[in-house]
């Protein structure tokens, strides 16, 4: 399927609910009958912002204003010179291996010839996926409430304009703690997920403030289930260890004595780098047993749309589970 098929196929007004039909969708805006919403193209992006319940507006991408980690605009000086001498101070240790998992889950669930994947936070690629948004045996829309060369649509994960079980699958990675409400966006992707659909997350729990006032949350291994309280686990862990918490907890130790400007902060940060990039490796001593899941860097959640709820009891227990 195309791209545009893709994208309108199932699409809904963000505001009122209403379907759009193919008369409502140019290749200038889509206009909703119901409720009289327009919504601009940008690049050749769709912009389907609820107004009414987001802290975005439709201007702040018309005048490119605001715009939550836009890296067609400011790409990352720190990640451009620093990944060309010394590895990251932090990172996933097991993006790649999850997301192979993923992939093979999705095949073996599901017979139809493309699932369809939603990544919302994917306007660039996550870590970890570069293989499983190469494969052609799945339909993607990938998601932000940013530009990037990976962005396909944008709206607030507050408000998914899809219809009710349009997608077989949705990945979350490192956005529930950018969104002011991660239980209403959660609520969206099980809406939007088919009855026995996917869900893929990662979420950090040790992690300094990255995103400036896009960062609200963080989450342990049992928060972390029971904002999935709604899903079956098929598989959870930790995306890094305590290892990875230190060496974040360094770079920003350094940053609040010295950090003053963006030029030293830069300098800092490749300091930090430099000086400070092996003490992630200490996670492959824990080798991510529970016994690390206290000082953990973040987790990560598969699971599965369910009917039934998991109860606060059973979360309490969860804690010891492993």
């Amino acid at each position: 399927m195309n791209i545009q098929a893709l994208l309108f196929e199932s699409l809904i007004c963000p505001t009122c609910g209403s379907s759009f039909y193919e008369k409502d969708i140019n290749l200038e805006r889509i206009s909703c009958d119901s409720c009289n919403t327009k919504y601009p193209f940008i690049n050749g992006v769709p912009i389907l912002i609820n107004e009414l319940k987001s802290i975005f507006s439709i201007s702040d991408f018309e005048t490119s204003k605001n715009l939550f980690f836009d890296v067609s605009k400011s790409g990352s000086r720190i990640g451009f010179l620093s990944k060309k001498i010394f590895p990251s101070i932090g990172g996933n240790n097991l993006g790649k291996k999850n997301f192979r998992f993923l992939s093979k889950l999705i095949s073996s669930t599901y017979e139809v010839a493309k699932p369809k994947v939603l990544i919302i936070g994917g306007s660039i690629v996550g870590d970890g996926m570069s293989e499983f948004i190469k494969s052609n045996a799945l339909d993607l829309i990938e998601a932000d409430v940013s530009f990037g060369p990976q962005t396909k649509i944008i709206f607030d994960a507050h408000s998914v304009p899809y219809k009710n079980e349009t997608f077989h699958c949705v990945i979350v990675q490192a956005v529930l703690e950018h969104v002011i409400d991660p239980g209403k966006c959660v609520e969206e992707i099980y809406r939007v997920l088919k009855p026995d659909g996917i869900v893929y997350a990662e979420t950090p729990f040790m992690q300094q403030v990255h995103g400036g006032p896009y960062d609200f949350t963080r989450y342990s291994r049992s928060g972390h289930r029971r904002i999935f309280r709604n899903f079956k686990e098929i598989k959870s862990g930790a995306t890094a260890g305590s290892g990875t918490s230190l060496a974040w907890a360094y770079q920003y130790f350094l940053l609040s004595l010295f950090g003053y400007s963006d030029k030293i902060r830069l300098a800092i940060k490749l300091f930090a780098r430099a000086t400070g990039f092996w003490i992630k490796y200490f996670d492959y001593l824990t080798k991510f047993n529970p016994r690390d899941f206290d000082g953990a860097s973040g987790f990560y959640f598969i699971g599965s749309k369910s009917p039934v709820t998991l109860s606060d009891k059973e979360v309490i227990n969860y804690y010891s589970q492993e």
